[in-house]
């Protein structure tokens, strides 16, 4: 199996609420597939795509946490909830309760091959198509050791997945690094002359510089 890279927060209200605070500081909870794969039936005998969370990057009290909780939800004992989220993958989370979606370089691949799939099976795709594209995925990705190309830069996101969050945050990505790489003093960050030479270096169309107290310069521009 590959390291999978891909992280959701959970919309409010939702039956993980009281302990997410305690296990996951930063809201962001491991899953192991940039999207449901897995399948279950319900109550109603209704088949639902589920979210799962990744047990291999659960630290062990997390995971005793997460099986505990559930187990109290369906008065169950915890051992057979993580034996049930064991044979399954890990714990399972239905789409409903997932707000947002964070990931990395095989999350985009993963995605990316998804819209391919939808693009280019016979429409609507029919259950066969289905099968064989999920079988794909599972033996590839879940099984497998597919290694995603890295991705840099905007230029490396399918223009497909493209969205102006994600085009800010890589430039605010060059700007840190750009700022890292540096050497700038503190005096350097206060005085705005780090965040404009890295102004220079993602954005070479233009040319930006600090205007001093005692230079000349039109009433409403701030950089050249």
């Amino acid at each position: 199996m590959t390291k999978h890279d891909t992280w959701v927060k959970l919309k409010p209200g939702n039956p993980y609420e009281s302990i997410l605070e305690d296990l996951f500081p930063d809201g962001m909870i491991p899953m192991r597939d940039p999207f449901p794969l897995e399948r279950v039936t319900d109550a109603d005998d209704q088949q639902i795509a589920m979210w799962i969370i990744d047990l291999e990057r659960l630290k062990s009290f997390q995971t005793v946490a997460i099986a505990q909780l559930i187990a109290g939800l369906r008065n169950a004992d915890p051992l057979e909830v993580t034996q049930e989220a064991i044979s399954h993958g890990g714990f399972a989370v239905r789409h409903d309760w997932i707000d947002s979606m964070q990931c990395g370089d095989e999350g985009f691949q993963r995605q990316k091959e998804l819209a391919d799939f939808f693009e280019t099976a016979p429409q609507p795709p029919s259950a066969r198509a289905y099968r064989e594209f999920y079988n794909s995925q599972h033996e590839r990705w879940i099984e497998g050791d597919e290694v995603p190309p890295p991705i840099n830069s905007i230029d490396d996101v399918d223009p497909r997945l493209r969205t102006p969050e994600l085009e800010q945050h890589f430039k605010m990505r060059e700007v840190e690094s750009a700022i890292g790489q540096g050497g700038y003093s503190v005096l350097d960050v206060l005085t705005g002359r780090a965040f404009t030479d890295a102004l220079n270096i993602i954005d070479p169309e233009n040319s930006y510089s600090l205007v001093g107290y005692d230079d000349e310069f039109d009433e409403d521009e701030i950089y050249e």
